[in-house]
């Protein structure tokens, strides 16, 4: 039996997603982008009771065709549900002193809403696309954009 590794998190876009130069031996290309979680709690110890945030940065990584559309659709800003695996990197500094152990998400799985543009900037209402879709009424839908890469 295989343990269960799966990971879904949401959180905002913190820089636009990038090619890296690594492809796969089949040729696909790796799209990386880095999210902000946040998650708000009551300070026990302050008696206003105010809200505190802890935020989360993850690296997440999608490849091939999943990559493909992240890099054309996905901005700074948005918010995003990413499903996937952790996968840890070990590596060691450059003077080979000490190693490093970093997480990221290796996404299967994206879903985003991307936010209606208006002359007064960016309109509250979201307003979602559909992929791959030749219907142009298909736009109109308020349900999100919902990737799968397998």
């Amino acid at each position: 039996m295989n343990d269960m590794n799966s990971a879904l998190i949401e959180g905002t876009v913190v820089a636009d997603p990038s090619r890296k130069a690594r492809s796969s031996v089949s040729g696909s290309s790796l799209v990386m982008f880095r999210i902000a979680s946040n998650r708000y709690y009551r300070d026990r110890k302050d008696e206003s009771g105010r809200w505190l945030a802890d935020t989360l940065y993850l690296d997440i990584a999608c490849w091939g065709s999943l990559g493909d559309f992240c890099l054309d659709s996905i901005q700074k800003g948005q918010t995003v549900r990413v499903v996937g695996r952790i996968k840890n990197s070990t590596y060691k500094s450059p003077d080979g002193s000490r190693e490093y152990s970093k997480c990221s998400i290796l996404a299967q799985h994206i879903t985003f809403r991307q936010r209606k543009q208006t002359k007064e900037g960016v309109n509250d209402e979201e307003v979602t696309l559909n992929a791959g879709c030749e219907d142009d009424n298909a736009a109109l839908l308020a349900e999100p954009i919902v990737v799968y890469e397998y």
